[in-house]
């Protein structure tokens, strides 16, 4: 297996992988833990999905202390969500990130669910509900695909492109794009190849 952890991992085989990795990148960048004790001042909001194959850092090659992070299900940006909303306030009025990503990924669970017309059950169900409406309001674009998982991937992208229109009526975006060039870009991760693909939005 490529994978260094996995589900009958114990306390001990979790603290040496830590220990290992640290060991890694003190070894091959000293500079990159002595400056993360001094603070954070990442350049890059990085809005994700929860997806354990999709990190942001190994996706840009990025080390610690770059990309300040929000990730869930299906990377949504929603106004009743306080947690996105205080990610985004976060990231732009105190860090003073130059740029913001949305990544959605292939393959995506949660856009599976927002296809499939049954019900999963809990607060899923409602926090899928955007998708779903984004669905609806391409259902006639989704319907003349006829592969399922090039299907998946429009979704996918189109739910990147609502992530984006709302992270543009951000109050504290508004003021840094107009002011500060605050930038917002959107990709698409395929799982199969680790490669990404910008979105027109």
């Amino acid at each position: 297996s490529p994978f260094q952890l996995d589900r009958e991992s114990t306390v001990n085989d979790i603290l040496q992988a830590n220990r290992s990795a640290m060991k890694r990148l003190q070894d091959s960048m000293p500079a990159v833990l002595e400056k993360s004790g001094k603070g954070q001042s990442p350049h890059t909001l990085w809005v994700g999905c929860s997806d354990s194959r999709v990190n942001e850092c190994t996706t840009l090659g990025c080390v610690p202390g770059e990309v300040f992070t929000l990730r869930n299900i299906a990377n949504l940006i929603s106004y009743q969500d306080f947690s996105s909303m205080s990610a985004l306030q976060f990231a732009i009025d105190v860090l003073k990130v130059k740029r913001i990503i949305v990544c959605g990924h292939t393959d995506c669970g949660g856009v599976w669910a927002a296809l499939s017309s049954k019900k999963i059950g809990g607060v899923l169900d409602n926090w899928l509900a955007p998708v779903r409406q984004i669905r609806a309001k391409n259902l006639a674009t989704l319907k003349s695909i006829e592969d399922p998982f090039d299907k998946c991937t429009k979704l996918s992208e189109l739910n990147i492109a609502n992530s984006i229109s709302e992270i543009r009526k951000h109050p504290s975006f508004v003021t840094a794009s107009k002011h500060n060039g605050l930038e917002i870009l959107g990709f698409i991760y395929d799982v199969k190849t680790g490669l990404l693909r910008e979105i027109e939005t």
